[in-house]
């Protein structure tokens, strides 16, 4: 793969020679319509950059020079811009050097296999576009050809989602912009060009809009000449995580109106987006709380720890179980040992009304009676003890204290009953 003209042949392995010192070609990284992109190494400094080698037209590339000249009166790194490092000429091309990224939104989605963002992850790339976005109003300056494949990650190992707006061949001064003025891909495309309107900096607001809902959705909000998977749903069920999330989810999808508002005058800025609720909520970089919600089967359950933090709660809660009233005993002065199961039964049901804790107190008469001499061993404390039997004699309904247990191992003993019950309950569902 290389690039030939009337005037040289360049391949992989070439030196491109350059005042500042030669670029060695190590592998073409792609194409475009101007030229192609190819990953050099400068050899004065070995450092790896990205060297764009335009075809020949003058024009094009005076223009993309000048614009990235203007854009060297931005703080580049701050406002995740690509940044310009050079330019040269060699065989009639012009070769234009810029730092080494990543990849872009385009290729990382398909990597994925187009699977939607996260919220939280989309909040990041939505902040950083606007901050580029926003630089570019500062200069007067339309990028005009956002979409996935112009927004690269840095690099997404050591940086996830750090990103950097790319390509600035199609920029424009928004003075020079013309009604009628072809210009953005066909499905990232605004209105107001689409009908040959006056136009402005709200161009790249509603391309970047497109961007947004394409990480969102996993598919193009309007059609492209990309079919990248034709057979991919349009519809999914619903995460945990994504239930929790409502709020935020309407949150975004506030900002992506405003992003995508068919009258120019009225779509959102950059600096009004960066005021979004969207853009403030700080709490969508919790990323992994959401994940672990998303991974468990139940709800507000988070790790096994918590779970049994929320079992031994249940355990000494206020109120009884139908269980924990058998142990105290009935209104009856029979033993609780003596108690046939379906006496445990009624009596627990005529003073306490169970809750239904994921199979704890739904248990069965024959369950009643199994548990009942484990239960037993609650006993009192040296001061301040839980007589059910003088209770009832002051005619108190005593509803709140604790079950002391003798040992640790029989509050594990519940913990395990717990989860067992637990999971067959989650088979049957």
């Amino acid at each position: 793969m290389g690039l030939t003209t009337r005037y040289v042949q360049i391949g992989e392995g070439d030196v491109l020679p350059a005042k500042s010192g030669g670029y060695l070609i190590e592998k073409f990284l792609g194409q475009g319509s101007f030229g192609k992109v190819a990953r050099c190494v400068k050899l004065s400094t070995k450092e790896r950059m990205a060297v764009k080698i335009v075809k020949n037209d003058s024009w094009f590339s005076e223009k993309e020079e000048l614009m990235l000249k203007k854009l060297r009166n931005l703080d580049q790194d701050k406002n995740n811009l690509v940044k310009f490092l050079d330019r040269f000429k060699y065989g009639g091309l012009v070769c234009l050097a810029f730092e080494l990224l990543d990849i872009n939104l385009y290729d990382f989605m398909k990597q994925r296999h187009f699977m939607p963002l996260h919220l939280c992850q989309i909040r990041i790339i939505t902040q950083q576009m606007h901050v580029a976005l926003n630089a570019l109003k500062s200069i007067s300056l339309v990028h005009a050809d956002i979409k996935p494949d112009n927004i690269m990650f840095i690099n997404h190992q050591s940086q996830p989602f750090k990103l950097k707006l790319i390509d600035f061949g199609l920029a424009a001064p928004v003075s020079a912009l013309c009604p009628g003025t072809e210009m953005q891909a066909l499905g990232y495309r605004a209105p107001e060009v689409i009908l040959g309107l006056p136009l402005n900096e709200a161009v790249d607001m509603w391309a970047l809009g497109c961007v947004l809902a394409f990480v969102y959705l996993g598919q193009h909000l309007y059609p492209t000449d990309k079919d990248h998977n034709p057979c991919h749903p349009s519809w999914r069920l619903n995460t945990q995580a994504e239930y929790t999330t409502i709020d935020d989810t309407r949150a975004f999808l506030s900002l992506l109106k405003q992003m995508l508002h068919v009258d120019p005058d009225r779509r959102i800025t950059p600096s009004e987006a960066l005021e979004h609720r969207f853009i403030k909520m700080t709490h969508l970089t919790t990323c992994s709380k959401m994940q672990e919600e998303s991974t468990t089967g139940v709800k507000n359950y988070k790790t096994s720890s918590k779970a049994v933090n929320w079992n031994l709660v249940s355990i000494t809660s206020s109120e009884y179980s139908a269980d924990e009233e058998t142990a105290c005993g009935s209104s009856s002065n029979e033993p609780p040992s003596n108690t046939t199961p379906a006496i445990a039964d009624r009596t627990a049901a005529s003073n306490y009304t169970p809750i239904v804790r994921a199979g704890l107190d739904g248990t069965t008469p024959a369950e009643t009676e199994d548990k009942l001499p484990s239960m037993n061993e609650a006993i009192p404390s040296a001061s301040g003890s839980l007589d059910c039997e003088d209770e009832n004699n002051t005619g108190e309904k005593e509803n709140t204290g604790f079950v002391e247990v003798k040992t640790r191992g029989r509050y594990m003993k519940r913990i395990r009953r717990f989860f067992s019950r637990l999971m067959n309950t989650l088979r049957c569902c």
